[in-house]
């Protein structure tokens, strides 16, 4: 049966199944899903955990074995299963141990996001109505305010609308980013504050993790004082230069898919495509009109040398390539580049 991951709390209060399936992309609520399970699990007296990683080697001999054997410490146990890749080997194996299923153990099985197709096999059909599936789905952007909201609540804090919004850009719709960000700021604020902008727009200014984000700004609309101002400050600051050189390279790789994704649609659509918030929509429209295909092209490999330097091998030097890079994302290209030589 299908369970939705809001209704798993309430069906696990009912008593638990043979087999539980966590499925989905979304980090922190697979990983928040699975430890409920586990929970329960001990609520009822399973004491006993088993714990295997399926990758390429794996031998699921292994685990239909133990499902066979009879524990020597607990009457039932939970078999804790994660499979970063779903293989044919994999689906091959659990199609097997669906036959081996009992209210004497209970499974927790952890795997990628699945789609329509997987879901009607034979084998994950079988799974599934020999228990409950969870399939888990990202928070859509306009609701993920709303959740960041919940999830201040849950921590005793009281966080505003408004605030919820610009913690959610700036955390640019990770979950366990913002997780973390509201957990930084109860240990701040402490039990029962109320949060408005202000304190949001503290705390991330106290972080470079997050004042990074401040340069994109910068880089995306073209603002040449600006950017190298700010570029200067996160330099002094003791931004390392791995954390920088992933800024460029991820604002770099969203202009390369938008100037693909708009060829066949419209730019606001190719946005909508790439989950891009509606906020930084006009930051993006803004690179793409002012830098040519070639022109990114060109930055990226201008950047892969960056990445040579930093690591320590030949390359420009990393100050100036720094420097270069944000200057060509203004739409000004330095007289010359090791590129050019």
């Amino acid at each position: 049966m299908k369970v939705r991951p809001d209704q798993l709390s309430t069906a696990l209060g009912k008593g638990l199944q043979p087999i539980y399936i966590v499925s989905g992309d979304e980090v922190l609520l697979c990983q928040e899903a699975c430890d409920s399970i586990r929970q329960a699990a001990s609520h009822h007296g399973i004491e006993e955990r088993l714990r295997f990683v399926a990758d390429a080697q794996f031998d699921w001999q292994d685990v239909t074995n133990e499902l066979q054997a009879l524990s020597l410490f607990s009457t039932r146990r939970l078999f804790d299963i994660q499979i970063d890749k779903l293989a044919e080997k994999h689906s091959k194996a659990l199609a097997q141990i669906v036959q081996h299923l009992s209210l004497d153990n209970v499974v927790l099985l952890s795997i990628p996001k699945v789609d329509t197709k997987t879901q009607k096999t034979k084998w994950f059909s079988a799974l599934e109505q020999a228990g409950a599936f969870i399939q888990v789905w990202p928070i859509d952007a306009n609701r993920l305010p709303a959740w960041a909201q919940q999830r201040a609540k849950s921590l005793n804090l009281n966080l505003s609308r408004d605030a919820a919004s610009v913690l959610c850009e700036r955390g640019e719709g990770n979950l366990l980013a913002l997780s973390q960000e509201l957990e930084k700021l109860l240990l701040m604020h402490g039990p029962g504050a109320q949060l408005d902008i202000q304190a949001i727009d503290e705390s991330v200014s106290d972080s470079s993790r997050y004042s990074i984000y401040d340069l994109s700004d910068r880089l995306l609309y073209g603002k040449m004082k600006e950017a190298l101002h700010c570029l200067q400050q996160l330099r002094a600051e003791g931004v390392e230069d791995s954390i920088m050189l992933w800024l460029f390279n991820r604002e770099l790789a969203t202009l390369v898919e938008l100037s693909h994704l708009a060829k066949q649609q419209n730019f606001r659509s190719a946005c909508q495509k790439l989950r891009i918030w509606d906020k930084r929509v006009p930051f993006y429209e803004s690179a793409f009109q002012r830098l040519s295909l070639n022109s990114l092209a060109y930055m990226q490999r201008y950047i892969a040398l960056l990445d040579q330097s930093i690591k320590g091998l030949e390359g420009p030097d990393v100050e100036l390539g720094f420097r270069n890079v944000t200057l060509m994302f203004c739409g000004i290209k330095p007289v010359a580049t090791e590129l050019d030589c």
